[in-house]
């Protein structure tokens, strides 16, 4: 930099740290002071003290006189225990804690308080149809709202908001003492809503009720095992039930005087039977409703008051009363169900059965037992009566001293209501109950559809042996996995768990003490429903409450209750200590930018750049005041000022470091280890300034989403206070707004740890850049003194990760963080910055001139066959083989000290002895030769697998030097490090005089491996080599033993090159040859990815498989495939919507195991049935299949394609311009399957020889085919009748979803097939023909139909217009319009005539370019790279001669082959390619075969005379070989040794 610029530099770059500042600290006012508007949140004792104001019943607001008077005193007394007991048991300021069911004034008038810290879940109570469960309920409910301020509620299954007749009617503090008998039919599945939504008080109360989601955690009473199976079985979103501690018991009950008056009836010995049906029907008469009695009783209809009924029923729920106090008495009479001598065999008398939804076996104990008795309540599906009509039947019973018989429980009001009374509960006695009878026990539940036939009559009496007496039920209580999420809930600190769970679980209550309860009920309760009804049954349990509040008590965990209290640690040595050293690293790094300021001239800074360590160090010191910040007492402000502070700090600090790093890693990448790294300012300062506007960026969103405030973390202490509760302490730090508020804690960590993360992912990056860079040399650039740096940042960023998330004491991490923050701020300038002003005396000095490195061994790599082998690849291919070679060499040298230089193309240059000169360079350059040679062997053959047939013969060929080179730094644009001399032109001349798959040495590192002592490992080279250069010298190989014997091993590439390791698939078919495994693995693959997407198109189209698709047979059709040979095959029309999706799709289709392993099946059948011929065998089949690949990744990659009727070229690279540009060819996933298919089976059993022999020598198969395309045609139907098998369903399945599908697909494949027989001229003229008129005369008549068809289009809109325009038109008119319209459907016949034409010369062209390319993909050598083209030509040379010496073929190969190749080119091969380039489907790549082919016809006629007598020269000497040696074998004695 310029000296007018430094000075500038730095003005702009104080400027906008200044700016920063200013934004920082205007950030930190606001949003303290936004905090300070939150309200009393700063402290949880002033929280607590808010809320006491705010409930504090001294401070009700009186301003509205006529406030409502609330019917429950305990809801307005804000308590059972606090209105009972109040100031004489210090219960005066334990006012409940309010539910989501209170009125929202509840709080604000002091009738309950929001509790400010223990802000537990609410918690839901099931509360079903029966009286015991509602005491349980209700006293958990005071248990827990009231002594522990946990929210409770209770769930009657309905709908219904605040105070209003749905949600709140059954809570204990309902303000109108509201009561209702919950559902009775709502089962065990809300458990499992809890489990799902956690906070029942989530769901919305005041949903319709069809919507609405009943929602409990508990049920607190649970009388029937069999509503929610086995006990040893645990529910879905419960825990296994447990005691409650109380027994029941439900049967058969007579009024006590009616077993006084005939003590028959105590048990079914007297009831039961035929002789006792009149007794029992005359015994029990049937009960009346008031309207009953008022219509078909009383003469008046009630008008009169009369000792039944004083008035007629006032409502219409009151005509259904049985009994009503004052109003109603009831009355009983005799029915047609009690008239035996009218029914003598159906006449029953009347009992009062249990409501739906309770648990009652009355009908199979009566049935069996033949007791005549029947319960009839046509409101009731199952026929029985609800606690509300069971009283009224009960006390109108008792009032008229009618008898009664009831099936009914103990634990309820009624039974109490009569206990000691004439009319108390007798039990009856029933046959003893046994195993086997509880075993043969009806369903309960189907009781329900007594009344409307669900249920059967077997269902409802089932078997006699099930007829027994019931059991004493152990009462059960049912909680909710849910309970115990809300409880210790992972996210709420462990001193603010609820103690909901506990309680619920400790909780027990006898049936005793449920009867007292209920006993204190009956005594309240008259019979008759009124607002007074709730608030009595509410007393009697509070009463009882008060009493025995020493047993509610017993149930409180051991360290509840619990209040909380804050505490203040500023003042301990740990933030003290904090607060010292933080200021110590902040006066430390201004004095560094002061001494950096004054020397910044001397060698060290100013190589270092004195603006870059000033950077480095401005970005230290913000770390360090945000250290002494968080030393600092917590608040809102230096919450916020410490994120900003260590956010803008480490970005100003880091980034710079990771700049200057990563450019010292570019120099060493590129070889340039010598050269000095000078960082651009102006880039320097950018970087910097926009890393920290996106971190600024960042922390506004952090400040306006959930900013940094102080919060307080929660211990539970041993101590107590005076009211006995246990002290929980409150310790105070900097935490997000949601965490400070326990609603969302994973939420509040968020911003904590994206920053950790952005730190993060700049510290380990640079950290790993910096390892890699640990070879530049340190006096150079300061790589291991910054790696140093990094590993003390690491080291403080893991620390702070570790103590974020182990930490117990959030207050105390604050000071530990700071300490850390400290001490990485000194650590930081003690390693990088000290040493640079202690060693920073010396002066400046020019830089360093090139080194001579003496001793070196240079080393060059080529990949033999290269070039010719990417003449049949697509560019990524290369790049990615190249790339997986690159990485194993690259592995190799670094293992054995090889400097890499360089690499052009297929070369690698590496150096042994650079940088560090090493006397043992020429053994290391020979062990790294060795390995490479060995590893790429075992690499290429892995890689066949991926990049297809020829990459396993790829081999490398390596030469070696040794001498003096020169490297250094070449100047300019992209400069990089470089060697030069003699030694690398000697090295380079060694490379490529050798030979493939060895290792080539000059003289010079031949006689530096024997003076080391490797004299074995050197093998002279037989001739010596003529250079233009050197002229005559000798060289030297690696000898080969030496070099097989070379062991080493890596991984590359995602698998071990030297281990046996992805072996096991190829060692599947131990009968087929290693290369053909791996041909067969390629297959698969590349068939495997066509699959996807048809199945990915398939499932975009949503096509249907066809029921019968799998029935196919395998037989063979009577119809040659030559015969089916079609002109034009219908391609799909063109899908957008399908063509987009299967492309995004098919990347995440997945293949089922079945049909990759049918598809390696099929292959690998398919690949048996090649013969071993030199040519036509299974590695030609493969690599006609990579043809065809290419070919079509050709034409779907051209993007200069004619889309314009006018013949315009222009660029599109949209699915629809592709499709209309290549015919639809490669736009269906089923077609390009159908090419390559075609591609791996055409020349399956191929005999080896041409047809004209095969007809001769087969004559079953001439005469089937008809002497036409013999070869061809047994090669479909073999592999085609192979595919067809039943082993192959679900891959043909995949393949084909429906016959038309197959149709197709087997059309296709015949076209092509067929299209490989070069020799048939009738099948040739066809082609011809089908080629003239598909793109011959179609071009020249594709104008004039286009005009045609514009034409007849217009014509059609004008005349369909004025039609509908002259809707009024007069009886001439009339007829006119008919000859419009006759008109009109002759052009729209004629239209739709030429869009068929139109579609039929698309596909014409799509089904010739199809057949074309098949037959261009079966000799792609001839238009291949000339290494291509001589090894193909050589194998069918061999195959044709060995036809020659089997006697299969009359004439020499080598007699006529230089010719036949030149007329094949010149009448065939070229016009081909011509055709290809003409079709226009591949774009700007149309060329590429017809080049190829021009040359290599060329070369061939230069050549081919001496290369075909070379040929015929080797066959010959190695057939004269071999019949020696069987001469020699077959001699008398058989010993030719």
């Amino acid at each position: 930099m310029s000296k007018l610029n430094k000075p500038l530099a730095r003005n702009l770059m104080m400027s906008w740290l200044f700016l920063w500042s200013i934004l920082l600290l205007v950030t930190a006012s606001v949003v303290a002071a936004s905090a300070d508007q939150q309200g009393d949140v700063l402290s949880p004792t002033n929280m607590v003290h808010a809320a006491s104001a705010t409930n504090d019943p001294n401070t009700k607001t009186n301003t509205d006189n006529n406030q409502k008077k609330h019917l429950n005193p305990y809801f307005e007394g804000g308590g059972c225990l606090r209105t009972l007991l109040g100031d004489s048991d210090g219960y005066t300021n334990k006012l409940r804690v309010c539910n989501s069911n209170d009125p929202p004034e509840a709080a604000t008038l002091g009738y309950c308080q929001n509790s400010p810290l223990l802000d537990y879940t609410e918690v839901r109570m099931a509360g079903q149809n029966w009286e015991s469960n509602i005491i349980s309920a209700w006293l958990l409910q005071i248990i827990l709202s009231e002594l522990l301020e946990v929210p409770t509620t209770i769930e009657v299954g309905v709908a219904g908001d605040h105070g209003g007749p749905g949600g709140s009617q059954l809570d204990f503090h309902n303000p109108d003492a509201d009561y209702a008998y919950g559902g009775g039919d709502f089962r065990y599945g809300e458990l499992v809503t809890a489990a799902r939504v956690k906070d029942c008080g989530t769901l919305d109360r005041q949903a319709s009720s069809d919507d609405y989601q009943a929602c409990f955690h508990l049920a607190p009473e649970v009388w029937y095992e069999d509503r929610f199976g086995d006990t040893s079985v645990q529910l879905e979103g419960a825990e296994p039930p447990l005691e409650l501690g109380a027994l029941g018991y439900q049967s058969f009950y007579v009024i006590k005087y009616t077993a006084q008056n005939d003590t028959s009836l105590n048990s079914y010995l007297g009831m039961g039977g035929e002789q006792n049906r009149r007794k029992m029907a005359e015994t029990f008469p049937r009960p009346t409703t008031w309207s009953e009695y008022c219509d078909q009783v009383s003469p008046t209809n009630c008008q009169t008051p009369d000792e039944t009924a004083t008035r007629p029923p006032a409502t219409e729920e009151e005509k259904g009363y049985y009994f009503l106090q004052d109003g109603y008495h009831g009355h009983f009479r005799y029915t047609e169900q009690n008239d035996c001598d009218r029914y003598p065999l159906y006449c029953t008398g009347f009992f009062a059965d249990l409501p739906c939804g309770w648990g009652s076996y009355a009908s199979q104990q009566l049935y069996h037992n033949k007791i005549a008795l029947a319960s009839e309540n046509p409101h009731d599906p199952a026929g029985g009566f609800n606690p509300t009509y069971m009283r009224q039947l009960y006390a109108a019973a008792n009032y008229t001293q009618n008898n009664l018989m009831v099936y009914w429980p103990d634990l309820t009001i009624l039974y109490h209501a009569f206990m000691g009374s004439p009319a108390e509960f007798t039990r009856v006695v029933l046959p003893e109950p046994t195993q086997e009878c509880l075993e043969a026990r009806v369903d309960p539940g189907k009781r329900c559809g007594r009344n409307d036939g669900t249920s059967t009559f077997e269902e409802l009496v089932g078997e006699p042996k099930g007829a027994c007496n019931a059991m004493t039920t152990s009462l059960k209580k049912v909680i909710g996995t849910a309970l115990y999420d809300i409880s210790f809930d992972p996210d709420t600190p462990e001193a603010l768990w609820s103690p909901a769970y506990d309680v619920i679980h400790n909780f027990q209550i006898t049936g005793p003490k449920l009867g007292q309860v209920l006993k204190s009920m009956s005594r309240r309760l008259p019979f008759k429903d009124d607002e007074t009804y709730g608030l009595v049954l509410r007393e009697a349990t509070c009463e009882w409450a008060a009493e025995n509040v020493d047993f509610l008590r017993s149930f409180l965990p051991p360290s509840h209750p619990r209040v909380v209290q804050d505490e203040d640690v500023s003042g301990h040595a740990l933030f003290t200590s904090a607060l010292v050293l933080g200021s110590l690293a902040v006066v430390l790094v201004l004095v560094s930018i002061v001494v950096t300021i004054v020397k910044k001239n001397t060698k060290v800074l100013y190589y270092t750049q004195p603006e870059y360590m000033t950077l480095f160090l401005v970005g230290l010191g913000f770390v360090g005041v945000g250290a002494i910040a968080m030393a600092a007492p917590p608040s809102d402000a230096t919450c916020v000022s410490i994120a900003w502070f260590i956010n803008i700090g480490y970005a100003i600090h880091l980034v710079p470091l990771l700049v200057r790093i990563n450019a010292i890693n570019n120099l060493a990448t590129s070889g340039k280890q010598m050269q000095r790294v000078r960082l651009r300012l102006g880039n320097l300062y950018a970087v910097t300034l926009a890393s920290v506007v996106i971190v600024g960026v960042y922390l506004v969103v952090w400040m306006l989403m959930d900013p940094p405030l102080e919060a307080f973390q929660y211990q539970l202490t041993g101590d107590v206070t005076e009211d006995g509760e246990r002290i929980i302490t409150a310790y105070d730090y900097c935490g997000s707004a949601s965490v400070s508020s326990f609603t969302n804690e994973a939420f509040g960590d968020l911003f904590y740890m994206l920053s950790y993360t952005w730190r993060a992912l700049i510290i380990l990056p640079a950290g790993m850049i910096g390892i890699m860079s640990l070879r530049v040399r340190e006096d150079l650039n300061d790589t291991r003194s910054m790696s140093m740096v990094l590993f003390v940042h690491t080291i403080v960023l893991v620390a702070g990760i570790i103590m974020s998330a182990t930490g117990d004491f959030k207050s105390d991490l604050m000071g530990y963080a700071s300490l850390a923050l400290s001490a990485d701020v000194l650590l930081s300038i003690a390693v990088y910055i000290l040493p640079k002003f202690i060693y920073s005396g010396e002066e400046l000095e020019a830089e360093p001139l090139p080194d001579v490195f003496v001793k070196t061994t240079i080393v060059l790599t080529d990949v033999v066959g290269f070039t010719a082998w990417c003449s049949v690849r697509e560019p990524v291919q290369v790049f990615r083989f190249l790339e997986e070679l690159y990485e194993c060499i690259d592995v190799i040298a670094e293992k054995h000290s090889i400097f890499k230089v360089q690499t052009i193309g297929e070369c690698w240059v590496g150096a042994s002895g650079i940088p560090e000169a090493r006397s043992d360079h020429a053994v290391r350059a020979a062990k790294f030769a060795m390995a490479c040679m060995k590893r790429t062997d075992r690499l290429t053959k892995k890689l066949e697998i991926k990049f297809g047939p020829d990459t396993g013969d790829l081999t490398l060929r390596i030469g070696m030097h040794s001498g003096a080179v020169t490297g250094g730094f070449m100047k300019g644009k992209g400069a990089r490090f470089e060697l030069f001399g003699d030694t690398m032109q000697t090295a380079t001349l060694i490379q490529q005089t050798g030979e493939s798959d060895r290792i080539h040495l000059s003289e010079a590192t031949a006689s530096e491996l024997i003076n080391l002592g490797r004299k074995s490992w050197v093998e002279e080279r037989e001739s010596r080599l003529l250079t233009a250069q050197k002229g005559e010298i000798q060289t030297y190989w690696i000898a080969r033993g030496k070099r097989d014997n070379a062991t080493d091993s890596s991984s590359v590439g995602g698998f071990s090159v030297d281990s046996d390791d992805g072996d096991d698939e190829l060692l599947e078919f131990a009968s087929i040859s290693e290369s053909k495994q791996r041909w067969i693995q390629w297959n698969v693959g590349t068939f495997q990815e066509l699959l996807k997407q048809i199945v990915a198109r398939r499932e975009v189209q949503a096509s249907t498989r066809s029921s019968e698709f799998f029935q196919h047979s395998s037989e063979v059709s009577a119809e040659m495939p030559l015969e089916e040979v079609a002109e034009i095959i219908e391609l799909p029309d063109f899908d957008k919507k399908a063509a987009k999706r299967q492309r995004e799709n098919a990347g995440s289709v997945e293949l089922s195991p079945v049909v990759v392993e049918q598809l390696r099946d099929y292959i690998t059948g398919v690949a048996e049935m090649y013969n071993d011929n030199p040519f036509h065998n299974f590695a030609h089949a493969s690599y006609v299949v990579m043809a065809v690949t290419k070919y079509m990744n050709r034409i779907r990659q051209a993007h200069e394609i004619d889309v314009g009727d006018d013949g315009e070229r222009f660029r599109s690279s949209t699915l629809a311009a592709i499709h209309k540009h290549t015919y639809g060819v490669t736009s269906d996933p089923l077609t390009l399957f159908a090419c390559l298919f075609s591609a791996l089976i055409h020349d399956a059993d191929h005999p080896g020889v041409p047809n004209a022999t095969l007809i001769k020598e087969n004559e079953v198969a001439a005469k089937r085919y008809k002497k036409r395309s013999v070869a061809e045609q047994k090669s479909f139907e073999l592999a085609f009748g192979l595919l067809m098998e039943s082993r192959f369903n679900l891959l043909r399945s995949t393949i084909c979803c429906n016959d038309k599908e197959l149709g197709r697909f087997r059309q296709l494949v015949i076209n092509s097939v067929m299209a490989t027989d070069l020799g048939d001229k009738e099948l040739k003229a066809l082609r011809n023909g089908r080629w003239e008129k598909a793109f011959v005369n179609a071009e020249s008549s594709s104008s004039e139909e286009f005009k045609d068809i514009t034409s007849i289009r217009s014509t059609t809109t004008s005349l369909r217009s004025s039609s509908k325009d002259n809707a009024s038109m007069t009886a001439s008119s009339t007829v006119s319009s008919l000859r419009l319209r006759s008109n009109s459907d002759d052009d729209m016949m004629a239209l739709e005539s030429a869009l068929k034409d139109r579609r039929d010369t698309i596909n014409r062209k799509a089904t010739i370019v199809i057949e074309h390319l098949i037959q261009a993909a079966d000799v792609a050598h001839m238009s291949q790279h000339w290494a291509i083209y001589r090894k193909w030509n050589e194998r069918l040379f061999r195959e044709c001669y060995k036809a020659y010496r089997e006697g299969r073929s009359e004439m020499n190969p080598g007699d006529n082959w230089y010719k036949g190749e030149i007329g094949f080119f010149d009448f065939y091969i070229i016009p081909l390619s011509k055709k290809l380039r003409d079709c226009g489907v591949f774009g700007p790549t149309s060329d590429e075969n017809l080049n190829y082919a021009t040359n290599n016809r060329n070369q061939w006629e230069r050549e081919g005379e001496s290369i075909t007598q070379s040929m015929l020269k080797a066959v010959e000497e190695e057939y004269a070989r071999t019949d020696q040696a069987q001469h020699l074998e077959t001699k008398p004695g058989g010993d030719f040794a």
